[in-house]
């Protein structure tokens, strides 16, 4: 059984309001129930999301679970160490992600900030971990989140046009080709389609990146 498991067996018979009630907190906070609820549905427990509030970080919040749950100190702070390497290994590992290539250029009259921001609607990010997954398993599911997103974009999308094709990107500047009905039909090994980035004066991040990390 692992800690995620454990945490839902120690606390499937408690209200959340009791739950953060054994943490210490007064009152049910909107933000301490989401986050609660985060680590139930998060494979890193919680661990990935920025949680700051009067009492915890995510670390900290999630602790104070395993204390509350009554699980075993060393044990819980073992796991969530193991967690925590595991997490920091799949950020610093290559993000798969699928594109959704349109063949589009850019013409006259289309404003550079409405690309950055339509830019998340082309590249779809799979989970952290993914890369993790046997070979076969990667594939099939690019080729069903191919056809998934065909059907819920309608095969448009907003700025960039009609798609033509798919590309699931496993590592730098290589892709598989996937067609509009999920079917393998390349592989490219110089592909690095060119990013729409629009920024403010005095700061440094791309705004349509933010929005992006926004609807992760």
């Amino acid at each position: 059984m692992n800690l995620q498991q454990a945490l839902l067996l120690r606390t499937q018979h408690l209200a959340d309001a009791d739950v953060l009630h054994g943490m210490g907190y007064r009152t049910a906070d909107e933000t301490a129930l989401a986050h609660l609820h985060a680590i139930r549905r998060s494979p890193y427990l919680g661990l990935e999301k920025t949680h700051r509030d009067a009492r915890y970080g995510e670390r900290g919040f999630l602790e104070a679970l395993c204390h509350c749950a009554g699980l075993d100190e060393a044990d819980s702070l073992a796991a969530i160490d193991n967690l925590a390497e595991r997490l920091a290994e799949d950020r610093a590992a290559f993000r798969h992600w699928l594109f959704a290539d349109t063949d589009y250029v850019r013409g006259p009259g289309t404003p550079i900030f409405a690309m950055a921001f339509t830019e998340h609607f082309r590249r779809l990010k799979f989970p952290l971990g993914f890369w993790r997954l046997p070979w076969e398993e990667r594939l099939a599911a690019a080729c069903q989140k191919t056809c998934d997103h065909m059907q819920e974009s309608s095969g448009k999308l907003v700025t960039w046009g009609e798609i033509k094709r798919y590309h699931y990107c496993f590592a730098e500047k290589r892709s598989i080709v996937i067609s509009t009905t999920g079917e393998v039909i390349g592989e490219r090994e110089d592909f690095d389609p060119p990013r729409a980035t629009f920024g403010l004066a005095g700061i440094d991040e791309n705004l349509g990146d933010i929005f992006d990390q926004d609807q992760e």
